[in-house]
């Protein structure tokens, strides 16, 4: 039976045709090795080889029409226009090379399986995959063919274990194709190496390297799932997504010559365990109304941006890491948003997180650290920012200027070398159970507005806090304390409000007034090296239901023409007068203590200064109890 089934193409034969035409359907014929210049046109299922050890050629038109299925075995194919398949063709460790068609392969509604087989040298494309058609290819490779080496519409392709070169594009996906590939290797087009245009595409663990254009392209509702897949060395941006959606897995994106990976017009980008580093452009630029999730990824080592978030997209960072940027770590802009949790920023080259022009930016539970500039600089942008450490930058902590808006909960700042928090011109800026430590901690300057609340602020080498030029500063349930320098500094016509906090052990003064004005209510000052408050300037200050105590230098340091009124307020134990008022200044007093034991007078008025006490009792042991001179009076009303 064997025998009877296998036809031997005889000397006698004149052509491959005329074997067909006399075979049986199902028959193996076996090509003698030579050059075949002929077409044929298959009518019936079959077998056809070529020798395994001399090349089989054949230079012509082949055709595979429908309901025919056939096997092409060991034949080199040069031909003279496009194999034509519409029923189905195996191709078994054959060769299609050159020849005078533009498409080595055409498949028209038919199926294709190729499997050790090499297509080179198509003027066009290696093999076009059409209308529904299937396709399986194998260990297979593609070089040299110019325009592109597969391009799939409206079909499906399995691709395993192939190697793609020397084109202008790798793969071309179309119209709602399917193309699924495993271990594959693309490298050394001169354009896009894989194209999805209104198409699905699959991959595991392939290598898309050394191109000079993009190695994925997706568009038009283009979506691309990807597991285990390396992006290297590519001439441009190595993944692009425009009006398209990917998803990542274990993926790496790494040394391109632009950007790592860029989502815009509305694409959609899904990334999970994945490594995006050492893109000479920014690692991820997503942009144009985009939207982006990434999770448990690294993005390191670029020499631009880390991320950057442009044009009202959105952005999403979860269990992430950035760091060793030359340029902005995170950068969002144009009204886009970003949030981010259990993340961490560090070692940057400039800033950590750069938020600018409407941007809006959640950080939960993150680091952001040792980063050559701020942490978070923000310029006309929201910043809302929990249960994360901002410390250990060469800059501030948080730098927030024009318009901006602040909000810090349960956070901690230190070891940052420039203020943990500076504010600049317009910034409202609310602090929540937060702590700033080992640097200065704020920084108001220009129209802010500070809001802290049960917030802790000390060991500072520093001034701890500074408001300035119309700021306003209001602090409740707070802590300053243990500075080498001043603990809070009001300048400039600004306003403070202190209400049930601390202040206490600050080598300089623990408050300093100066043209602004303080209200302060329940609340302490003690065991400062110099004075509890300096107020001077045309400064106002009201202070009631409070406790100053354990001074070194006078306690209240009233001067040029300044106003303090004291109700409901205990002053004791000061190793120098409680109360000292000089140049046209003037306080009020009513319903207090002031006792002191270690300076001869409790209360002094000179230059012109005035002092009245109603109700108060001023208590001393050591001297008299006031001294005034130089036009300055001190009366005492008790009714």
């Amino acid at each position: 039976m064997v025998f009877k089934r296998l036809f031997s193409l005889l000397s006698k034969v004149k052509t491959i045709q005329h074997t067909i035409q006399h075979s049986k359907a199902g028959n193996f014929v076996q090509l003698k090795p030579k050059l075949y210049r002929e077409s044929i046109h298959f009518n019936k299922n079959m077998v056809l080889a070529g020798d395994m050890y001399e090349e089989t050629m054949i230079e012509g038109f082949i055709i595979v029409p429908k309901n025919i299925s056939v096997t092409l075995q060991n034949l080199t194919v040069s031909p003279t226009a496009q194999m034509y398949v519409e029923g189905e063709v195996v191709l078994q460790n054959c060769r299609f090379v050159g020849g005078k068609s533009n498409v080595h392969v055409t498949i028209d509604g038919g199926k294709i399986n190729a499997y050790n087989c090499h297509f080179e040298q198509a003027k066009e494309m290696a093999v076009s995959i059409l209308n529904g058609s299937k396709a399986i290819f194998e260990n297979c490779t593609f070089v040299q063919n110019e325009k592109v080496h597969i391009l799939a519409e409206s079909s499906q392709a399995c691709i395993e274990k192939c190697e793609f070169s020397h084109g202008k594009h790798g793969i071309w996906i179309k119209n709602g194709s399917l193309i699924q590939t495993r271990n594959v290797h693309l490298h050394h087009h001169t354009n896009t190496q894989i194209i999805v245009e209104d198409a699905k595409y699959i991959d595991h663990e392939s290598l898309i390297e050394s191109g000079d254009g993009i190695g994925l392209q997706l568009l038009h509702e283009g979506d691309a799932s990807l597991q285990t897949t390396v992006f290297q060395y590519n001439g441009k941006t190595q993944i692009s997504v425009q009006k398209g959606y990917l998803t990542a897995r274990h993926c790496s994106v790494l040394q391109g010559d632009l950007a790592g990976i860029a989502v815009a017009q509305h694409g959609e980008v899904q990334t999970y365990h994945c490594v995006i580093a050492q893109n000479k452009k920014a690692n991820v630029i997503v942009s144009k109304n985009s939207k982006m999730n990434i999770e448990c990824c690294h993005i390191h080592s670029g020499e631009s941006s880390g991320l950057q978030i442009l044009d009202e997209s959105i952005v999403n960072l979860f269990e992430s890491k950035l760091n060793g940027h030359r340029s902005a770590q995170i950068s969002i802009s144009n009204k886009s948003i970003c949030s981010m949790k259990q993340c961490v920023v560090k070692e940057g080259y400039h800033v950590g997180i750069c938020i600018e022009d409407k941007g809006n930016c959640t950080i939960v539970d993150s680091e952001i650290t040792h980063n050559a500039n701020s942490a978070i600089t923000i310029f006309k942008s929201e910043l809302t920012i929990i249960k994360s450490i901002l410390s250990d930058n060469i800059g501030n902590g948080i730098l927030a200027m024009s318009h901006s808006k602040v909000e810090v909960d349960l956070c901690k700042f230190f070891d940052n070398e420039m203020p943990h928090i500076a504010c600049k011109s317009h910034v409202k800026i609310e602090l929540l159970q937060s702590q700033l430590y080992n640097g200065k901690s704020l920084f108001i300057v220009n129209e802010c507005e500070l809001t802290a609340t049960q917030c802790q602020f000390y060991d500072s080498h520093n001034v701890q806090i500074e408001i300035c030029d119309l700021s306003t500063g209001r602090f409740e349930q707070c802590q300053i304390y243990n500075g080498k320098s001043y603990g809070l500094k009001v300048l400039r016509n600004s306003s403070l409000y202190l209400l049930d906090s601390q202040i206490f052990h600050h080598e300089l003064a623990q408050i300093v007034v100066n043209d602004s004005s303080v209200i302060m209510k329940n609340s302490e000052m003690f065991d400062g090296n110099r004075n509890a408050l300096i107020i001077q300037n045309h400064s106002e200050v009201y202070i009631q239901d409070c406790f100053i105590s354990k001074h070194v230098q006078h306690q209240l340091w009233i001067d040029f023409e300044s106003t303090v009124e004291l109700k409901s307020v205990q002053i004791t134990d000061g190793a120098h007068s409680d109360i000292f008022a000089q140049n046209q200044s003037s306080v009020y007093v009513s319903d207090s203590i002031i006792r002191n034991n270690k300076s001869r007078f409790n209360v002094q008025a000179v230059n012109f200064s005035k002092i009245e006490l109603i109700k108060t009792v001023v208590e001393n042991s050591y001297g008299d109890v006031y001294y005034s001179e130089n036009n300055s009076f001190i009366k005492q009303l008790d009714f």
